[in-house]
């Protein structure tokens, strides 16, 4: 048995008079009781306690541990009291995320996380501005695609595979028609998401091969939430990640179009710095995000 238990259970045992007061208590039976009393005597290798039907007295060795059991005690609470703030998070947790699915799933996990841990301040920047988070001070990022420079030597957990795929509104389909092959989206008005002023290529799988397209552009943006707007509005075809769209194509908003064509899978990447301990922030943080977005983003 736990000496510091035993003694604990002793020191009841003496205050409230009875093993069976003790017992009721500490919620144990007076059998444990008694085990625990007998355990601490046989490690001093003598009586603390003499007892009869109907008294029970402290011998000399047993007033000279429970006279000095009270500092003992004392300072174990203490020590379990700094043990469990230690386990408690605090400070601030900083975190980096794109502004599309940031603002639909990282954002509703993290809010969910700070809830949980009230003395933990988290600071999630949303951006589809591409910063190195070692530079940039995050303690946690979420990238896609290729990670950056000083990024790639970070420990990296596969958080998502985000499946990309082509729809376009019934409003543009029935005004256009609808492609029959990859080689029509030339013919088409499309809406890409750019940088810096240049629209991203697209990525499509095709009998066993990666295609690459850069169709006419009629609209691009950095926010894909945006161009999902965009394709609403009929303005042209847009390739856009399921978790987005997915609500849109089931109530009819927007359709697939190519749909036999397979999902394009961009790897999702939840990020941070390389370290023989991680702090125990990040490591919490992580395991929640990696559960939520798993139950969340499950189509």
């Amino acid at each position: 048995m736990n000496r510091f238990d035993s003694l604990a259970v002793f020191t009841r045992v003496v205050e409230l008079g009875s093993f069976a007061a003790a017992a009721r208590d500490l919620d144990i039976s007076p059998a444990m009781v008694g085990n625990h009393v007998r355990a601490l005597e046989s490690w001093f290798g003598a009586p603390l306690l003499l007892r009869t039907t109907r008294q029970q007295t402290l011998t000399d060795l047993g007033h000279e541990v429970t006279k000095r059991s009270a500092d003992v005690l004392d300072s174990m609470l203490a020590l379990d009291n700094l043990a469990s703030r230690k386990s408690q998070l605090s400070g601030v947790l900083h975190i980096s995320a794109p502004l599309g699915i940031g603002r639909h799933h990282i954002a509703p996990a993290l809010r969910k996380f700070a809830a949980l841990h009230e003395n933990l301040q988290v600071d999630l920047q949303l951006s589809d501005k591409l910063e190195d988070m070692v530079r940039g001070g995050y303690d946690l990022a979420v990238r896609s695609g290729p990670l950056l420079g000083n990024e790639a030597s970070l420990i990296a957990r596969l958080l998502v595979r985000q499946k990309l795929f082509l729809v376009a509104s019934p409003g543009y389909l029935s005004r256009n028609g609808a492609p029959k092959t990859i080689d029509d989206i030339r013919f088409h008005k499309t809406v890409r998401y750019s940088r810096h002023g240049r629209p991203r290529s697209w990525y499509l799988n095709y009998g066993g091969e990666t295609i690459k397209l850069d169709p006419p552009t009629a609209f691009m943006v950095d926010s894909v939430e945006t161009l999902c707007d965009a394709v609403c509005d009929d303005v042209g075809i847009g390739w856009l990640p399921e978790w987005l769209v997915n609500r849109y194509v089931q109530d009819g908003r927007l359709q697939r179009v190519l749909p036999r064509v397979p999902p394009y899978i961009v790897e999702t990447f939840l990020i941070w710095p390389a370290s023989k301990t991680i702090p125990l922030k990040v490591k919490m943080a992580g395991d929640y995000l990696m559960t939520e977005i798993e139950r969340t983003m499950r189509f």
